[in-house]
């Protein structure tokens, strides 16, 4: 696993009890089969990560928040999945645990705290499971895999740290590669987002400068456009949320995801395709 994967995550210092709670706990991280790099207080997510991956080795480059949890059988699932996916589409180079077609359609499963008030049927769970992989047009930042060989990178020039998954999907796909959302469900371990702040708004203007030729663009936060009303618009209504509508998330973490994941069978339902494949291999 350690030629094939490895994670980075920007951190500041004041996160380490989360990086120690959340993705340090991550089973194959905490016992060293995968190698996490935590890059520490850094100016901005972009140049942090493109940096990165100048002296990169692994086949496979996870970049993830330090709030996110990869429950048993991740690795191996994630494994399979980008065999398959190269088999089905040499030309991807950006995989993702929780993106948004051009459609709007939101791609992926992930058990999300901040969540768990509007899907209490599923206990915070949400998404569908997925056959197949699915084209998407952007992603969250949350978690996501990149193709170390497909030649994509990160805008260094991007200020801050948001918008940079949909930076990099959009370079993907100027340089005629594809992107796509995986069945990989996985803890993410967030607050409630409250507000959209001027570091927001930073990086939004900046994309909207870089892609205004390309846009709109669907992201899992809100559409990218050049209608000067719509991040006002959404900034008004994340607050309205915030100050009137508090039943709609929580502000609560875990403390403990991987029980969490065990409760939700996460470790089975990522084993499942695994278990499937052995299962004909051996009729074979």
């Amino acid at each position: 696993m350690a030629a094939l994967f490895h994670v980075y995550t920007c951190a500041r210092t004041s996160d380490i009890p989360i990086l120690q709670r959340d993705l340090c706990r991550s089973p194959y991280i905490a016992n060293s089969d995968v190698e996490l790099t935590v890059l520490w207080n850094q100016p901005s997510a972009a140049a942090a990560y493109a940096r990165a991956m100048e002296t990169a080795t692994a086949a496979f480059l996870i970049f993830a928040h330090c709030d996110v949890y990869f429950p048993e059988n991740w690795f191996e699932r994630l494994a399979w999945e980008v065999g398959r996916l190269t088999r089905l589409d040499p030309n991807w180079a950006v995989a993702a645990t929780a993106g948004i077609t051009s459609a709007g359609e939101i791609v992926g499963r992930t058990f999300d705290s901040s969540l768990v008030p509007l899907f209490p049927e599923t206990s915070g769970l949400f998404g569908r499971p997925l056959n197949m992989p699915v084209p998407i047009e952007s992603f969250d930042e949350l978690a996501f895999v990149v193709r170390r060989e497909a030649g994509v990178s990160f805008d260094p020039l991007l200020p801050e740290f948001h918008l940079y998954a949909t930076d990099i999907a959009l370079e993907a796909e100027r340089r005629g590669k594809t992107c796509y959302g995986l069945d990989m469900p996985l803890i993410h371990n967030a607050k409630a987002q409250l507000s959209l702040g001027p570091d927001y708004v930073r990086s939004y203007r900046y994309m909207v400068r870089k892609w205004r030729d390309r846009l709109p663009v669907a992201t899992t936060c809100g559409p990218l456009t050049r209608n000067p009303f719509s991040l006002p618009f959404r900034r008004l209504r994340t607050r309205y949320k915030a100050l009137c509508r508090p039943s709609t998330y929580s502000t609560e973490r875990l403390s403990n995801p991987a029980a969490k994941a065990k409760e939700l069978g996460l470790d089975r339902e990522l084993a499942a395709p695994l278990l499937e494949a052995a299962v004909v291999l051996k009729g074979q």
